[in-house]
């Protein structure tokens, strides 16, 4: 297990209806693990691929790269403004749990700020940025014996790609982000 990074894609009319409605927004949020156990979350994952996108743990390497900030959270963030901190751990709070904190939202002005500027930043360009010893001195999330290239490797050719275009169809459909650390 450890922390992981999902987000999701809203409609601004659902996310209201999220902020108006507990009963909804238990539903949307909150899972039976007495019924579905761990696998309810990745059934949930893969039925609703197209909404849903989850960094797993490289979430905290990709900010370092995007933004060369060590920073866990937006409470330790001094330096980073946005939309690059909105990438993983920006945005504004809801009143909704996650594991870690709260589910926070991006607006659809916030996602096409977000998108526009991942646009402009290649996989290239990150691992250009990559150094195995700022990541050990970072001690970037999960830590342990480091990052190596193998492990970077898939965050920029695989996870990287994937995420700008999830941005690029949000951005595109005027939806708003839901980010969460769990």
């Amino acid at each position: 297990m450890g922390i992981t990074a999902s987000y999701r894609r809203i409609k601004p009319e659902k996310f209201a209806e999220l902020q108006n409605n507990p009963q909804v927004a238990a539903s949307f949020f909150e899972w039976d693990e007495d019924s579905y156990g761990i696998e309810g979350i990745d059934i949930y994952r893969s039925e609703n691929k197209e909404n849903y996108f989850s960094l797993e743990k490289d979430w905290h390497a990709l900010h370092f790269l995007l933004t060369g900030d060590t920073s866990m959270s937006m409470e330790e963030n001094t330096q980073v403004l946005p939309p690059l901190c909105n990438v993983v751990i920006g945005g504004t709070p809801t009143e909704f749990d996650a594991t870690y904190g709260f589910v926070r939202y991006l607006t659809p002005e916030e996602v096409r700020e977000v998108a526009d500027a991942l646009s402009q930043i290649s996989a290239e360009e990150l691992k250009g940025r990559f150094n195995p010893n700022l990541f050990k001195q970072g001690d970037i999330y999960p830590g342990g014996d480091g990052w190596d290239e193998d492990q970077i490797e898939f965050l920029l050719n695989e996870l990287y790609p994937e995420l700008l275009e999830f941005f690029q169809k949000a951005a595109k459909e005027g939806d708003i982000m839901l980010l969460s650390s769990n």
